[in-house]
């Protein structure tokens, strides 16, 4: 048993924790609360503040934690790529402010990558309060065909996520995990220049797996780590923001990694469908912005 926790102190002592936050309330300062406690404090934790107006960073400290507070919202990415600058760990942790994983999974983790040299990024199942699996824990890359069946209602299964199929029971490699937590190795993850800071909200992790993928990396996904992540906490109330966004994000991830080369004659005819289905999305997400704000209780 003491074998086993100084195996687990010494996988931990190589881990960065890297954690954006933007008003994520208590969610943040419980997460970084267990990441600390017991084995964790062989990690170190780095908070890169979005310009947060709430109390998020309250009663925040210890000797391996360091916050950075960047004044502004600069968005994931950004953040994500200055918190990877101020860490010199040999893996980054790159953990959402609502998300919570036990040091034994983070231990799994990091002996999976140790086992399969040829991956650069493993994540596991991520699940939501009630224990049911998160739409994006397992996903596909996209593709022409895949991205239309996500935007079209009723193609259940063609699309890019893959939480609808039975789960595998074994580690397997796949295109894509959650972006809610994920361990990758600091070199790749420099070697291809971080995240892309162009991508205003969502599709950076996509993104990132592709450039990851494309430079001979592999992914790889573990059923039995559990990551409880509680979903939209800094994005509540945004509904419209997020919306327009992700159209965004997915309209830059189709001229970088769809539409290219000869396909590139097909940008006007996805800047259409994204045109269209941002108009049909707009009053329901407007509504949902409405429903959130507390005048309106």
């Amino acid at each position: 048993m003491a074998d086993e926790a100084l195996s687990l102190r010494d996988a931990l002592r190589r881990v960065g924790v890297l954690i954006v936050n933007y008003n994520a309330g208590p969610w943040l300062e419980r997460g970084a609360r267990r990441l600390a406690e017991g084995h964790g404090a062989a990690l170190e934790i780095v908070i890169v503040d979005n310009g947060s107006t709430d109390d998020s960073l309250a009663g925040l400290s210890g000797p391996n934690l360091r916050i950075d507070r960047a004044k502004a919202n600069l968005g994931f990415g950004p953040g994500m790529n200055r918190a990877a600058r101020l860490t010199e760990r040999e893996l980054l942790l790159l953990l959402n402010p609502d998300a919570a994983i036990s040091h034994d999974d983070l231990g799994r983790l990091v002996r999976e990558l140790d086992a399969h040299p040829e991956s650069v990024l493993v994540s596991g199942r991520v699940i939501d309060d009630a224990g049911r699996e998160q739409r994006g824990s397992r996903r596909r890359a996209p593709t022409a065909g895949r991205v239309l069946a996500e935007l079209l209602p009723g193609a259940s299964g063609r699309g890019i996520d893959l939480t609808g199929t039975p789960a595998p029971d074994r580690p397997t490699e796949l295109d894509a995990v959650s972006g809610a937590c994920m361990l990758v190795r600091a070199a790749a993850f420099r070697a291809v220049g971080g995240f892309d800071e162009g991508y205003p909200l969502h599709f950076e992790d996509l993104d990132l797996f592709a450039r990851l993928r494309a430079a001979g990396g592999r992914l790889r996904w573990v059923p039995d780590v559990t990551i409880r992540h509680v979903g939209g906490v800094s994005s509540r109330g945004r509904s419209l923001h997020v919306m327009r966004s992700k159209h965004r994000g997915l309209m830059r991830y189709i001229r970088q990694h769809i539409a290219t080369g000869a396909s590139a004659w097909q940008r006007p005819f996805w800047w259409l469908a994204l045109t269209g289905s941002r108009l049909l999305r707009t009053p329901f997400a407007a509504l949902r912005d409405r429903r959130f704000r507390p005048e309106a209780a």
